[in-house]
């Protein structure tokens, strides 16, 4: 069978669904603006005299150039909130007009392709002289007598999508799966601890989905922990920023922590130690920044840090809650989505992370929290805490994922 996954005919326009927005109420069209600014930043980024505009519960992308569909589609496609994306055929609402161009347009996008063929057809204009189910009869009869390609209503190796509005009708022959979810930013602030792994950008990626918009923070700690470490977590960072049209990266520097409670002799709890730290500062910079959550990439059981038991002592540190996207999934499926969203090859680049420093051959696995408090009352954490703050960086990403530079 001929490879049918890219478009043949020359396209200049996209039909984008949407996904749960039509769970919504009243509030519905507060979600539906923010994806149709949301898409319209994204295309804006990368493509000149793109446009994004609505109409009967659809977004439609506009493009000035047909050589940008294929980028269009990518964008499309890495939209929270979007359901699928088909480049489409827009033609006036006529029958016989819409034969026709539905003629053309499988004789283009069909030829050398074997397989039965369905017409997939759908009117919101309901004073169209025929029903969906006739509007499809019609159509692909007309391309069974004309072509002799057979039909096969329950399993189409082909499928014409039509849908008719009162005055224009959309005709396609692709569709691409979206993420589906929120748009971003419908759900509010989080606050993302993002390392140079795996996981945190995975996690980052599904909070996403579900509305959230992200700030992150991330803790470095020169000289031990190289500025390609840094440069690593960046290039993540610029990889999420895209999806919400920009974003800021906190860059704290966590050298004198660590040796502080090197100094102190955390010995089995020190991963513990670093964990409370990074909960505190990121907590606060969350509420610099008005974020309503922290994020992490957090898995259970996937390392002595993150046994039930652990997780609990770190989240008392915070009355801000702590979305945990990962807690459940298995390392696979994690991988399977970093590679997915494009951030897979950056998280296994091999730079250590500042949680790989002084950390002891037996961590604890169950710490008790008057452990812990024992061994902080050995430290100077509120000064510690705050010099951390003081030292942060503020690193802004913009719509493309390039750092902004202020003007001097």
């Amino acid at each position: 069978m001929t490879d049918f996954d890219a478009p043949r005919a020359p396209y200049d326009l996209l039909l984008a669904r949407l996904g749960e927005l039509w769970l919504k109420g009243r509030n519905r069209n507060d979600f539906y603006d923010r994806l149709k600014r949301n898409l319209q930043g994204a295309m804006s980024a990368e493509l000149r005299g793109v446009q994004v505009q609505g109409s009967h519960g659809r977004l439609f992308v506009k493009l000035s150039d047909p050589a940008d569909l294929d980028r269009a589609l990518a964008i499309c496609r890495d939209t929270p909130g979007l359901s699928s994306v088909s480049p489409v055929l827009r033609v006036p609402t006529d029958l016989d007009g819409i034969e026709r161009a539905a003629m053309a347009l499988v004789q283009t996008e069909w030829a050398g392709v074997d397989g039965a063929f369905a017409v997939d057809a759908r009117r919101t204009f309901k004073q169209f002289p025929l029903t969906s189910p006739q509007i499809a009869r019609h159509v692909g009869g007309a391309i069974q007598d004309a072509t002799e390609r057979p039909v096969d209503l329950s399993r189409p190796a082909l499928t014409l999508g039509v849908e008719v509005n009162e005055e224009r009708t959309h005709l396609w022959t692709h569709t691409q799966p979206a993420p589906g979810g929120l748009p971003v930013g419908s759900a509010g602030r989080v606050m993302l601890l993002l390392s140079g792994g795996i996981d945190s950008p995975v996690a980052g990626y599904l909070a996403q989905k579900r509305g959230a918009a992200l700030d992150a923070v991330y803790f470095h700690s020169p000289p031990f922990i190289s500025a390609a470490s840094r440069d690593k977590v960046e290039t993540l960072a610029r990889r999420l920023a895209t999806r919400q049209n920009g974003m800021r990266l906190h860059v704290v520097h966590f050298t004198e922590i660590q040796k502080a409670i090197k100094a102190a002799g955390g010995d089995r709890l020190t991963v513990l130690l670093y964990r409370r730290f990074m909960y505190r500062i990121a907590a606060r910079l969350a509420k610099r920044r008005k974020c309503r959550a922290l994020c992490t990439g957090e898995n259970l059981g996937q390392v002595a840090s993150q046994t039930l038991e652990n997780l609990t002592v770190v989240d008392r540190l915070t009355d801000l809650l702590t979305l945990r996207p990962l807690i459940t999934f298995d390392k696979v499926e994690i991988m399977a989505i970093a590679r997915r969203i494009g951030t897979y090859d950056t998280s296994v680049l091999p730079y250590d992370d500042c949680c790989t420093l002084f950390v002891p051959r037996n961590p604890a696995i169950k710490a008790s929290i008057k452990a812990l408090e024992k061994a902080e009352r050995r430290l100077e954490v509120e000064a510690l805490v705050e010099q951390a703050l003081a030292a942060t960086e503020e690193v802004r990403l913009g719509a493309d994922g390039q750092p902004i530079v202020a003007a001097e």
